[in-house]
């Protein structure tokens, strides 16, 4: 029988005896370590791996057959075989010896041919019952992975089941199954995942297009009457930080006050609300709502050019044709006559260009903020006080305050209505950039164009133009185009991240 090398420990008291043992065990061709008293012996076993151990019984302090109840009664050590190694030659000890668990019993004056079988025979014993044990242990990891893949939270390539996998044997053919059937499973649960969250991107772009659409063309009817921007952004800034307030104060989730919160805040204020607002309404007066909601659509072009330069999201061609179509929309509005209502100036369309560019700017703000340890409620209520408080002093030194007498008698509902779906889109927006990423998220201008364009023709009566229908054209084909990231990618959210400020 051909025996593998073993590593064995020799316990005896008498050291010429340990001496010997060892030297016949090596002669073997197995490693020997010696030890010269029960607990040595212990300590030994319980510190380094050994697959055999030669023990006598007559030993001072703990006796051969108390350290074999230890190492039997330890279910580390127990499989661990002992041949006991005896002067006694007394039947009564053998048999008690082996009642507790030996392998063997030889006498001291041993014969070497004797020695060498029943050594090699209790290591092959060993080496069998390693591989049984490993062999369970494999089962058992194979029944956990099923019990993870049965949860459908998982990855194939993080079972760590390749090892089971490589065996030749049936236990190694049903793990390469399992591996098959658990990563078709996986690559459908992706698809699926991949599925909803095209749905769910979807309805949330419609769902933006039809709110925020509408302030275009409300910016639009109110600036006909030739009021103040400024005085008009203040008021729209004011009712949508009072609306955010009042939310904010009944539900307990208030702005934070520590200085990195409100620097914060006074950046999201001025980018995404005092500035892209104070654009809006001062083109609104010589720009048809119309044109400015295709104008927007440049937003998704800069969301992807600032993107791509910062690393947030890697570049990607056909993200980039997909984007171009949204550029060549605001190409197409640039030719003379095509607003159908005589705006053939070129100044305006670019003016325009910067309610885009600001959004865009905070969109990429928003997106590489951190998600965690910040409300969304009081995030947004932050931002909002903070924009109407940035606003209120520039707009009282330059004379631009409309005052309350007019704005609340003639002005409260269209006031009111653009700071109430600017609310309700800030909320929205920031939960579609977290869960579909900034670039896909930035295609909300896309669906704020096409909800603009509608409701420019409901409520303004704006006529389509040739090039307006063509701009359109493009929208469509770059929007078809654009696909947001991964499901598996996108980060879990619970509206518990910082809050776009889109008001």
């Amino acid at each position: 029988m051909q025996t593998s090398q073993g590593r064995v420990l020799v316990v005896d008291d008498h050291k010429p005896n340990r001496l010997k043992l060892a030297l016949a065990v090596k002669t073997l061709g197995h490693q020997a370590e010696s030890v010269g008293s029960g607990e040595e012996c212990l300590e030994a076993l319980r510190a380094e791996a050994f697959d055999m151990v030669l023990l006598d019984i007559v030993m001072p302090g703990m006796d051969g057959f108390q350290v074999l109840e230890q190492i039997k009664g330890d279910s580390a050590l127990r499989d661990i075989p002992v041949i006991v190694i005896s002067a006694l030659d007394e039947m009564e000890d053998a048999v008690r010896a082996i009642e507790l668990g030996a392998e063997d019993f030889l006498t001291k004056n041993f014969d070497p041919v004797l020695l060498k079988a029943r050594v090699g025979a209790g290591l092959e014993r060993k080496r069998l019952r390693d591989q049984e044990l490993e062999y369970l242990r494999q089962v058992d990891r194979l029944a956990a992975a099923s019990g993870i893949v049965e949860g459908k939270d998982f990855d194939p390539a993080r079972l760590g089941l390749d090892d089971i996998a490589a065996r030749d044997d049936r236990l190694g053919n049903l793990a390469r199954v399992f591996l098959g059937m658990a990563g078709e499973v996986y690559r459908r649960e992706q698809n699926l995942r991949k599925q909803i969250s095209l749905l769910k991107g979807g309805f949330l772009l419609l769902l933006l297009g039809a709110c925020w659409g509408l302030i275009p063309s409300l910016s639009r009817m109110i600036m006909l009457d030739g009021l103040n921007p400024l005085g008009v952004a203040f008021w729209t800034l004011g009712f949508s930080a009072a609306i955010m307030s009042a939310v904010s104060v009944l539900t307990g989730r208030l702005p934070e006050t520590s200085w990195p919160a409100v620097r914060r805040y006074l950046l999201l204020g001025l980018i995404g609300g005092v500035l892209p607002q104070l654009f809006l309404f001062w083109v609104a007066s010589q720009v048809p709502a119309m044109i400015i909601a295709i104008v927007l659509a440049a937003e998704s072009f800069i969301v992807f050019i600032l993107a791509a330069l910062l690393g947030l999201e890697a570049p990607n061609f056909k993200r980039f044709i997909g984007l171009s179509f949204g550029l060549a929309c605001v190409v197409l509005v640039m030719v003379p006559g095509s607003d159908g209502s005589g705006v053939s100036s070129w100044l305006w369309i670019l003016a325009t260009l910067a309610v885009p560019l600001f959004y865009a700017v905070e969109d990429i703000v928003i997106a590489a903020l951190p998600e965690e340890g910040t409300d969304v409620l009081a995030a947004a209520t932050g931002i909002t006080l903070a924009a109407a408080g940035l606003l209120m002093p520039v707009t009282l030194v330059t004379g631009s305050m409309i005052w309350p007498a007019e704005a609340l008698s003639t002005y409260a509902s269209p006031f009111l209505l653009i700071a109430g779906l600017s609310s309700f889109s800030t909320v929205l927006l920031i939960y579609t950039i977290r869960t579909t990423g900034a670039v896909f998220a930035s295609q909300a201008g896309y669906s704020m164009t096409a909800g603009g364009i509608l409701w420019s023709v409901i409520l303004l009566n704006e006529e389509m133009s040739v090039w307006i229908w063509s701009a359109i054209a493009c929208l469509i084909s770059g929007l078809a185009l654009v696909m947001p990231k991964q499901a598996e990618q996108a980060p879990s959210v619970d509206l518990e991240v910082p809050l776009k400020s889109r008001i």
